[in-house]
């Protein structure tokens, strides 16, 4: 979906460029997918160490409201300050941005662990705890580039192979493809990323006295979140995080266009009416007896009947968009009331419904205002006047 939204604005910046240009995608789990190193608390080890959020991009501290928690300490050397930039990873030596802050080491670890814990280093594996195991891709490949059929094939072409096509090659060579590991390498909190614990000390929201009562996701015995202690919450609450947009998103917003995804679970919304489409084509194909659609030759005969614009015509299209923004239309007018109990409170979906048929009716929306409850008369202004500056093209 993004190289097709890359190419669409290629060619939409030449046919068109004075035009702004806005997409709308129904969400799915492609089209929701988190930004490449992105703010993603579900990225994060509780501890620093391991490979997760060791891309993790930096962020800008902008306020105290949002980012800052009740714990935080001015002076502190391992918090952040309101105006600063926050790092996720510790740097390696010579690394250093003096325009990133990232707390100086864990701030968990007594001075002398810091010191022992800085680096990678390798470590004896006890006699008795050594495996046989089977070598991984980078081995295999490093010893193949060390012989002339591994230089003939080249490094690019060994890494498309699959390990069993690799292990072939070896063997054809006289490489074994088995190893006895004799050390392993003990990784240093050096080029780590610092992990949710330390994040969430940095902003203020981890309390020095209780750092042991901090997981992931803390539940008590009951099975409720325990909020206070819960890192992934603590930090995903942050407005940064919030605002992290997708990585569809992102990317149209490179390419100077804006991207709009449909809530979960509203179909209604979705793409414009494609779910309809869909639903309206699925409801032909099984009118069909099973026999037609039997064999691959039959079965794309069959498919290509079904989706011709015979079925798909210009008018249904339309209709289906129209079934769409109505919704769309309801769900602004419901976003625009002003009474707080109606926007905590959830709608019940009849109420939608007749909200939406008057949205279409509206020559006489004040009329129902008693039968649809605590909507108020100013949010039916509001709608009446949303639509009416629809109807002179001021709003798509």
């Amino acid at each position: 979906m993004i190289l097709q939204v890359c190419d669409i604005m290629d060619c939409l910046k030449v046919i068109a460029p004075e035009h702004e240009y806005l997409f709308l995608f129904d969400h799915s789990s492609g089209h929701a997918k988190k930004r490449a190193n992105g703010l993603d608390v579900k990225n994060m080890n509780v501890d620093w160490g391991g490979s997760a959020g060791m891309d993790m991009r930096t962020t800008n501290i902008e306020a105290r409201d949002g980012y800052i928690g009740p714990y935080h300490e001015e002076n502190n050397p391992w918090m952040v300050k309101v105006g600063q930039t926050l790092g996720h990873v510790y740097p390696k030596a010579g690394e250093e941005d003096s325009n990133v802050f990232v707390p100086p080491s864990p701030f968990n670890l007594t001075a002398t662990a810091r010191e022992e814990k800085e680096l990678d280093v390798e470590v004896d594996i006890p006699i008795e705890k050594r495996k046989e195991r089977s070598k991984h891709k980078k081995e295999l490949i490093a010893e193949l580039m060390e012989t002339e059929t591994g230089r003939k094939v080249g490094i690019t072409n060994l890494w498309k192979l699959k390990l069993p096509d690799l292990q072939e090659k070896a063997r054809g060579v006289g490489i074994d493809i088995k190893i006895t590991p004799t050390t392993k390498t003990k990784p240093g909190w050096r080029g780590r990323g610092i992990g949710l614990l330390a994040a969430a000390y940095a902003r203020g929201w981890a309390d020095k006295e209780n750092l042991k009562q901090y997981q992931s996701m803390k539940y008590d015995d009951d099975g409720n979140l325990v909020k206070k202690y819960s890192l992934q919450y603590l930090l995903g609450q942050c407005k940064d995080f919030q605002d992290e947009v997708t990585q569809l998103e992102f990317v149209c917003k490179m390419q100077g266009a804006r991207a709009i995804i449909t809530p979960k679970y509203h179909a209604e919304l979705a793409g414009e009416g494609i779910e309809y489409t869909w639903g309206f084509l699925k409801s032909i194909y099984r009118r069909f007896p099973l026999a037609k659609k039997k064999g691959k030759a039959n079965f794309e005969a069959f498919l290509a009947k079904i989706l011709s614009r015979d079925n798909i015509t210009t008018n249904l299209v339309r209709k289906f968009i129209r079934r769409a923004r109505g919704y769309m239309e309801t769900y602004i007018a419901l976003d625009m009331n002003e009474e707080k109990e109606m926007k905590d409170a959830p709608i019940p979906h009849r109420k939608i419904e007749q909200l939406k048929k008057v949205m279409k009716s509206h020559r006489a929306a004040i009329v129902l205002l008693p039968k649809m409850g605590s909507i108020s008369r100013m949010t039916w202004t509001r709608s009446l006047q949303l639509l009416r500056r629809k109807k002179r093209g001021r709003l798509c």
